[in-house]
């Protein structure tokens, strides 16, 4: 949604009409506390400038949208890195941030002072807060060493301050990346998130997820995956909210985008992976870059038309709002859980795992199989006096014959004796797993 905003007020309307008229009912756009309080507090007061962010949700609820606001980033005087806004937060000064999130809540929020100042406007208050974006990348916070530990403390800071200002809100963990080079696995964030502060159980609203993937497979793997560790540290009750999905046209066909948005619409609202929300990366973009992948994530063109991929994704979520003479699918789609599914249409694909041979601190050899096609994962994890740890892992399409894989063991001697090998194959019908349990000495 940043796009739509970055022209003048007057190129909005053909955009948010065109989402409005689609069903759509909020839109994610930054909340950036640079643009609101550029210089320090002055005699212990907060001087802040909502003019950029009255305008924007004004326009929004002419539209009937509701600003779902990405609560971020840190500010050039209150940065860890003096001058830098993209750094984390000083820890002097998370206090302030979390009083900017507490006075964004009294503004936009239920019973907000924007609302009473404007009592002609739909009155669509701010209800839903997402903490940051991408925390696990040093794109967005950095040093990343600390990272998980300090983005914990400021997330409880956050969502203690805007539950003060309205108790009924909720506040979302930031999107995660997935884990590439610069990027904090996902799931290790998160575990160590909780390993800091115990007293987060019980007390997260949701947490984001970006599963940028190439495929739908990977897609449904990475989430699987994420969604068995967010189980074992906060308890399957805690939602996912997939606050980015996409591909550009640069790397993936519009036909494909065209199929995976409108699938995954349908799907993940009926998944048994307990995921709340799923917004698309994103509406618009500059298109001018052929160089740039970001320049090319948009499903709807500048004059106001849609793509294929954006009109399809728009008819997806009107008939899941019951807004078409098509009902919506009822059936659960087994992503996260197949063995716990119920009905027989969906199930994931047939797969065995077989060890083969395990050589002592050296290495794993295993025997795979799916049917029908698929993506599997294979990853090992053992485990030492710090926890459990995974050792090795690998992905590969398989069709049906047999693949032989081996996973090669890091660090053996550090390792207990007891290992895991957990296999997980992804096709259109869904997701199944298999783990065995293996001895490494």
């Amino acid at each position: 949604m940043q796009q739509v905003f970055s022209g003048p007020p007057a190129a909005w309307q053909p955009q948010l009409s065109a989402m409005s008229g689609g069903g759509l009912q909020l839109a994610r756009i930054d909340a950036r506390w640079n643009n609101v309080e550029p210089n320090p507090p002055s005699g212990g007061r907060h001087n802040y400038n909502w003019s950029m962010y009255d305008g924007i949700v004004q326009a929004m609820a002419q539209n009937g949208l509701r600003w779902y606001p990405i609560v971020a980033y840190s500010t050039a005087w209150s940065s860890i890195v003096p001058g830098d806004p993209t750094a984390a937060v000083a820890p002097d000064h998370l206090g302030d941030f979390a009083y900017f999130a507490f006075a964004l809540a009294k503004r936009y929020g239920r019973g907000g002072t924007f609302w009473s100042a404007h009592p002609s406007l739909p009155q669509l208050p701010v209800t839903d807060y997402e903490i940051w974006n991408e925390e696990n990348s040093t794109t967005f916070w950095h040093p990343q060493d600390s990272a998980p530990e300090a983005y914990a403390d400021l997330y409880m800071a956050a969502r203690a301050a805007i539950r003060s200002a309205d108790p009924h809100a909720t506040a979302v963990v930031g999107g995660l990346a997935l884990g590439t080079p610069g990027v904090t696995d996902e799931d290790q964030f998160i575990q160590r998130m909780y390993a800091h502060r115990p007293d987060m159980r019980g007390n997260v609203d949701g947490v984001g997820l970006h599963p940028y993937q190439h495929s739908l497979a990977d897609t449904r793997i990475r989430l699987a995956r994420f969604r068995h560790a967010l189980d074992q540290v906060a308890g399957p009750s805690v939602p996912i909210e997939i606050t980015e999905l996409g591909w550009a046209t640069t790397s993936v066909p519009e036909g494909e985008r065209v199929k995976d948005l409108s699938r995954l619409a349908r799907q993940l609202p009926h998944s048994d992976c307990n995921i709340d929300r799923m917004l698309p990366y994103t509406w618009l973009t500059r298109e001018s870059d052929p160089g740039d992948p970001e320049d090319w994530f948009g499903i709807w063109n500048h004059d106001g038309s849609g793509k294929p991929s954006g009109t399809a994704y728009l008819g997806a979520v009107k008939r899941m709002r019951g807004l078409t003479s098509r009902p919506a699918p009822t059936k659960t789609y087994a992503i996260c859980h197949p063995g716990r599914r119920a009905n027989a249409a969906g199930r994931g694909p047939k797969l065995r795992l077989r060890v083969l041979r395990v050589r002592r601190r050296h290495w794993v050899r295993v025997a795979v199989r799916c049917r029908p096609a698929c993506l599997i994962r294979v990853a090992l994890y053992g485990h030492s006096r710090s926890g459990r740890k995974r050792v090795s892992v690998r992905k590969l399409g398989v069709r049906t014959h047999r693949r032989v894989l081996k996973l090669r063991i890091r660090r053996a001697r550090s390792l207990k004796r007891r290992a895991k090998l957990h296999a997980t194959a992804a096709a259109a019908s869904g997701v199944t797993h298999r783990s065995r349990s293996i001895r490494i000495r």
